[in-house]
C-alpha cells in the first residue's frame, strides 16, 4: 500500500486507495483511504460487489494480492475493463496455467530449463521416493506443505491435510523467489532474484536480493513463454551450489516478499500505474540494489470498536 502510494506521488497522480476484505478487523482495511467489505472470493456475490463498488468509486485499477480470487476476476476482467477498471491478471488460460502444476512444468520444460517431478498423490504411491515435497493441490500460505521422509510421516500428512496433495520431488539447495514484470506486449522488464532466507507460513521472513545473471536469465526465459499473463507475478526456483535452477512454481500476482525487489529499486508498482496509464516504463531487467537484506517484523493497528463491529472471526466457547 505504501509503494502505491510513493508511485502516485511520483507520477504525480491523485485518487484514493481502496482495500476490499471480508471483515473490517484487517490492518489493510484500516490503513487504506477507504476500507470495503467485500463477500468471501468463492460466493456468487463477489464479482458483482465488486464491480459495484468499481461503478461507485470510479476505480481505474484492480490489484489481487491472493490466490483465492484470480481464476474469478481473470474470468470477468472483460467486463470490469468495460467499466473502466484494469484488473492487473492474465488470461483465464494463463491463470490456470500457473495454477495447474504440470501444465507449469511444461512451460518449464518449454524454456530449456529443468523442473522438479511433480505428481499427484494417487501416481506417488505406485511408486513413492522419499525424501519428497508435498503440498495441497489448492493452498496457500504453506498451509499443509512439508518435507516427507518416509511412509509413516506421509499417512499421518494425509490423514491430517486430506488426500488432494501433489507430491515433488525433494531438491535440496537454496530456494529463490524472482520477481517479474512482463508488459500486456509480451515484454520482460524486470526480473529480481531474492533468496528465501526464512519463511512463516508461507509468507519470507528474512530474505536478501541475489544479482546473479544464471537467475535472471532463467527467469526471463520463463517469463518469455507465459503468454497472456502480464503485470507483476513471481517463480519460483531452487538450486544447489552453482548448478542450473529448477523452477517448481509460478504465481501469477505479487508475491509476499515483492516488498524487497521494490525497496531495491524495482518499483513494481510504478511500473504498474506507468503500463495503465499509457506511459514510458522506466525499469530494466537486472537494474536493482544487489545483496540488500530485509527482516521483517510484526506492527500493530489498535482501534477502538464497538460491540457492532464485525471482526470476521468466531470466539470460542469453552464449558
Amino acid at each position: 500500500m505504501t509503494s502505491f502510494r510513493r508511485a502516485m506521488e511520483k507520477l504525480n497522480v491523485t485518487g484514493k486507495i481502496l482495500a476490499a476484505d471480508i471483515t473490517p478487523a484487517s490492518p489493510a482495511f484500516q490503513l487504506a483511504d477507504l476500507g470495503v467489505k467485500v463477500p468471501p472470493a468463492r460466493r456468487v456475490e463477489y464479482i458483482p460487489t465488486l464491480q459495484d463498488i468499481v461503478r461507485q468509486h470510479q476505480v481505474g485499477l484492480l490489484v489481487p494480492l491472493t490466490d483465492l480470487d484470480l481464476r474469478s476476476l481473470a474470468r470477468h476482467r472483460e467486463e470490469f475493463q468495460q467499466l473502466g477498471c484494469t484488473v492487473m491478471v492474465g488470461t483465464e488460460a494463463a491463470v490456470n496455467l500457473c495454477r495447474d502444476k504440470a501444465l507449469t512444468n511444461d512451460v518449464i520444460g518449454r524454456a530449456g530449463l529443468a523442473t522438479i517431478r511433480t505428481v499427484p498423490l494417487g501416481v506417488f504411491t505406485q511408486d513413492p521416493y522419499y525424501p519428497c515435497f508435498v503440498k495441497p493441490i489448492s493452498g496457500s500460505a504453506g498451509i499443509g506443505a512439508a518435507i516427507i521422509r518416509n511412509d509413516k510421516e506421509l499417512r499421518a500428512h494425509v490423514a491430517t491435510f486430506g488426500d488432494l496433495l501433489i507430491v515433488q520431488e525433494y531438491v535440496p539447495g537454496q530456494e529463490y523467489t524472482l520477481d517479474v514484470y512482463r508488459t500486456r506486449a509480451g515484454q520482460i522488464v524486470s526480473v529480481v532474484p531474492r533468496q528465501r532466507l526464512l519463511v512463516r507460513s508461507g509468507e519470507v521472513e528474512k530474505g536478501i536480493t541475489v544479482k546473479d545473471e544464471q537467475l535472471i536469465s532463467a527467469g526471463v526465459r520463463v517469463a518469455e513463454k507465459l503468454e497472456g499473463l502480464w503485470g507483476v507475478f513471481c517463480c519460483q526456483c531452487r538450486r544447489s551450489g552453482s548448478s542450473p535452477p529448477r523452477f517448481f512454481e509460478i504465481n501469477p500476482r505479487f508475491g509476499g516478499g515483492a516488498p524487497l525487489s521494490i525497496a531495491a529499486g524495482a518499483d513494481l508498482p510504478l511500473y504498474l500505474l506507468q503500463e495503465v496509464l499509457g506511459r514510458p516504463i522506466t525499469a530494466q531487467v537486472g537494474s536493482f540494489i544487489d545483496r540488500l537484506l530485509m527482516l521483517r517484523y510484526d506492527h500493530e493497528v489498535f482501534l477502538q470498536v464497538d460491540e457492532q463491529f464485525e471482526t470476521g472471526y468466531s470466539v470460542p466457547q469453552f464449558h
